[in-house]
């Protein structure tokens, strides 16, 4: 079949069935095969970055074993969309970045050509594989296809199971000339999609049952363990059995930073979130103390760590980290095991022993610290709210705003799920980011699925477009909380809180703003005291009919006390 049908058709065999971009001349022809896999959908984005965004939230919701699908057309495109590529590749999220690009019978004249930049003489010859070099930076591997095709089915199945593989992005280059050319596709009937998801074991039965038993070992003889579940152990689909191994030993339980909802926190055993320094303080004083420390799915970065914190007073010898890469019990490194072979042994050893421990749970406070603000509601009643607000099954999108680091101090309910880029950081990227959510609930039927977008204004204004996808019938509609604090409140409280650079353009009529971009049937209110926010919410929040706009006015310098902690005040 044509090389551009197989690509389609082998993304739909993996149960992806939704492709988010913007058209350009050098992908037109590929995009025509599309239309060929009846299952696969073209969803149209405003712009390129905002496509990559909406790609970055389908594949977060879509399952472990699925990626989210973008294409753009080389250059102009491919380059506007590399700030969202490059945070899912901080935060190991699995894209698939498919780019039609020049013909394959001029790359190597160095003719010049639109959408491709030449050298610093206009004489020099144009480089048309220069955006690839950039790409590959911020992907597990690119593909740039050429015409030889003999062996083009193998390498386009081998480029989606690295990106399966690793979490992380991947390049697909298609010259426009080559998209109609037919390659072999016996690989579809050959090697089913199963065998692209399938993984290899990383280590040998002896050193599984070696390092699962040391750490059973550590476990059964602790007093006081707790665990930890981070990002990783949902990205490499590990949170169903660190959940089912948290519940047969009712052990101490936290969610990391940027694990945010993983673990059960309705659980007795659930004793809160933990940050190192960046924690409530009786889950600090207890974690602390622990004789086996079992992180899950660890990614130590700055703002994962506490800024460096997350083992502060842990004694080294009782730190157990469980990772994709590797696996640290005590003082002890096994380099290239993955955790995906480590964690279900131990739950299949924990299960046969005949008499678990039984552990101690502290008692924690769940509050949120109180910071005064000048105007009637403040972030502080905001987080309030949220906790009573909030149930099971809502899927929550935070965007990089001062909002996001008081969330840690919520309890939430079972089967809530929090989605944001609380590493990498980019603001803007939550709102488009949740339409992608919204696409992957609908394909799932999750149709239940309450899809709450918490929104700054400084962000909104970066990536607004995308709330004009809403008008879409086949979407989950979200309820968007929009916080009115009149600027870059984050950017406000690091530095320049009057400065005229953290302002943004003032008097945006936000609750206007679904019908102006052809949202018609939307619901909106604004609200400045806290029994207008409880009553906005009783009348249009749970309305899952249409999509629903909530302006909240807040003053421009009230954040959560954990972000003053994280900036040194």
């Amino acid at each position: 079949m044509a090389l551009s049908e197989y690509i389609f058709r082998r993304i739909e065999s993996l149960g992806v069935h939704n492709v988010f971009g913007v058209p350009g001349d050098y992908n037109l022809s590929l995009l025509e095969h599309l239309y060929s896999v009846p299952t696969l959908q073209w969803v149209g984005c405003c712009n390129e970055l905002n496509s990559a965004y909406a790609a970055d939230g389908y594949s977060r919701t879509i399952g472990h074993d699925k990626f989210g699908v973008l294409l753009t057309t080389q250059g102009v495109g491919e380059l506007s969309a590399l700030n969202g590529v490059a945070g899912s590749f901080a935060e190991h999220v699995p894209v698939l970045h498919i780019v039609g690009t020049t013909k394959h019978s001029v790359k190597n004249r160095g003719a010049h050509y639109h959408h491709i930049i030449n050298g610093v003489s206009t004489r020099d010859p144009t480089n048309h594989y220069v955006y690839e070099q950039m790409a590959a930076n911020v992907s597990c591997k690119v593909l740039s296809l050429t015409d030889d095709l003999s062996n083009a089915a193998n390498d386009i199945d081998d480029l989606f199971r690295t990106i399966l593989a690793t979490k992380k992005p991947g390049y697909l280059y298609v010259p426009c000339d080559l998209v109609n050319l037919e390659i072999d596709s016996s690989n579809l009937a050959d090697v089913p999609a199963q065998v692209l998801i399938s993984r290899m074991p990383s280590a040998s039965p002896d050193a599984v049952e070696k390092i699962s038993d040391m750490i059973v070992g550590k476990l059964t003889a602790s007093q006081n363990p707790v665990v930890l579940c981070d990002v990783l152990t949902d990205r490499f689909g590990q949170t169903e059995t660190l959940q089912t191994l948290v519940d047969l030993l009712k052990v101490p339980s936290c969610n990391s930073h940027m694990g945010k909802s993983l673990l059960n926190e309705s659980q007795p055993w659930y004793i809160g979130d933990y940050n190192g320094a960046e924690s409530n303080k009786t889950v600090q004083a207890y974690v602390q103390q622990t004789d086996c420390f079992l992180h899950v799915g660890d990614y130590y970065n700055e703002i994962n760590s506490g800024h460096w914190s997350l083992y502060d007073k842990i004694q080294p010898e009782s730190i157990v980290l469980l990772n994709p890469e590797y696996i640290k019990v005590g003082n002890q490194m096994f380099e290239n095991v993955s955790f995906e072979d480590i964690l279900p042994t131990v739950l299949q050893k924990l299960s046969s022993v005949d008499s678990l421990p039984t552990y101690n749970i502290p008692k924690t406070v769940f509050q949120i610290e109180e910071i005064p603000s000048n105007t009637p509601i403040s972030q502080t009643r905001m987080l309030e709210t949220l906790q009573s607000f909030i149930q099971p099954n809502d899927v929550i999108v935070t965007e990089t705003c001062s909002l996001m680091f008081g969330l840690p101090d919520i309890r939430l309910p079972n089967n809530t799920k929090v989605i944001g880029q609380h590493y990498y950081l980019s603001i803007g990227m939550a709102l488009p980011c949740s339409f992608g959510v919204s696409v992957a609930l609908a394909e799932m039927k999750q149709t239940d699925s309450r899809l709450i977008l918490i929104e700054g204004d400084g962000a909104a204004q970066m990536t607004i477009q995308e709330l004009s996808n809403y008008n879409r019938a086949n979407v989950v509609k979200p309820l968007i909380i929009l916080l009115n604090n009149n600027g870059y409140t984050v950017e406000r409280i690091i530095k320049g809180p009057e400065r005229d650079y953290n302002d943004i353009r003032p008097d945006w009529k936000w609750t206007q703003i679904l019908q102006t971009f052809g949202v018609s049937d939307a619901k909106t209110a604004k609200v400045s005291t806290p029994q207008e926010l409880d009553n906005a919410l009783k009348q249009i929040g749970n309305d899952t009919t249409v999509p629903r706009l909530i302006e909240v006015t807040l003053d421009k310098l009230d954040v959560p006390w954990r972000f003053h902690k994280m900036v040194g005040n």
